[in-house]
């Protein structure tokens, strides 16, 4: 059996697909689902069939926007990070000129789960299940989503752990950019000389490489700076606000955020400080939920 080190050590090295910034978050999100299924009691091995849906739905939400999306590649492929098992899988008809299995061969006979003494690890672990967790949340998605991402799955959270290092230097030049107000509706709360309830937001996330500069940064207060996380808020390259057709909610809640709608938000105070175009041109393209409200779909 794998120690916990080597367990985490492999998730770390977790190979995910690349190309320039795009995200793919396939992986981590079926191994969130499966963590969820340790933590409930679940069979080790479960039909792509039953886990097919389940996984589609969080591509959906917690993944980049796209016209489709491909809950096989990673139970499949999850296989070469020695930390998934498809058992049967060599009698699966391939598909044309792939290494992969037919969608539909997987759909009707494919089962897999992790390898039985990863299972039997994390069975007997829920500290263990947690790190796991945390270190894909913190490799692949940005703080904001992780509570959200564990309640999705189905993997309770803990109350106080250990976070990644961070810049402190970032969030302070980026609310000082911003004249600690939200960009978005201009919040500016502070509890005597120190600011409240106002963040410091990558535009291009850190797990997909950005940076820590001013010009990928924005003021936010909490709930704008989840709602640029989530892809319910982007910007244009004229640094007005764009707002998903796919966010709902009642009156009060879409005044927060329709009000804003169209509108330019809040300069820094120098404009050699604004957002670059290759910052908003990624958020838009692998984060914000198209289309925009009041554009043609």
């Amino acid at each position: 059996m794998p120690s916990s080190d080597d367990l985490l050590l492999k998730v770390s090295a977790l190979n995910t697909w690349r190309r320039g910034g795009e995200r793919a978050p396939h992986k981590p999100l079926l191994l969130l689902l499966a963590l969820g299924r340790v933590a409930r009691g679940a069979e080790r091995l479960v039909p792509f069939s039953e886990i097919d849906e389940p996984l589609k739905g969080l591509l959906r939400e917690f993944g980049p926007p796209r016209t489709k999306d491909h809950p096989e590649y990673p139970f499949w492929r999850l296989q070469r990070d020695d930390l998934w098992e498809v058992p049967g899988g060599d009698s699966l008809a391939r598909r044309k000129g792939n290494v992969d299995p037919l969608r539909s061969e997987l759909l009707a006979k494919g089962v897999g789960g992790f390898p039985e003494d990863i299972h039997e690890l994390l069975s007997s672990s829920s500290a263990l299940r947690m790190r796991v967790a945390h270190t894909l949340l913190d490799a692949h998605f940005p703080p904001s989503l992780h509570e959200d991402l564990l309640d999705a799955v189905g993997i309770h959270a803990e109350a106080v752990r250990e976070r990644p290092a961070r810049d402190p230097r970032f969030r302070r030049e980026v609310l000082e950019a911003y004249d600690h107000a939200c960009t978005i509706c201009g919040f500016d709360g502070r509890i005597g000389s120190a600011s409240f309830g106002l963040e410091a937001a990558h535009i291009r996330w850190k797990q997909a490489y950005g940076p820590d500069q001013v010009t990928n940064g924005l003021a936010l207060c909490a709930l704008h700076h989840k709602a640029l996380d989530r892809g319910v808020v982007g910007l244009r390259d004229d640094l007005t606000l764009m707002v998903s057709a796919s966010f709902t909610g009642s009156p009060e809640v879409r005044e927060r955020f329709l009000s804003h709608q169209d509108h330019p938000v809040r300069p820094p105070h120098a404009s050699a400080l604004a957002p670059k175009q290759e910052y908003l041109d990624w958020h838009r393209r692998e984060v914000f939920r198209f289309p925009a409200r009041g554009e043609i779909a």
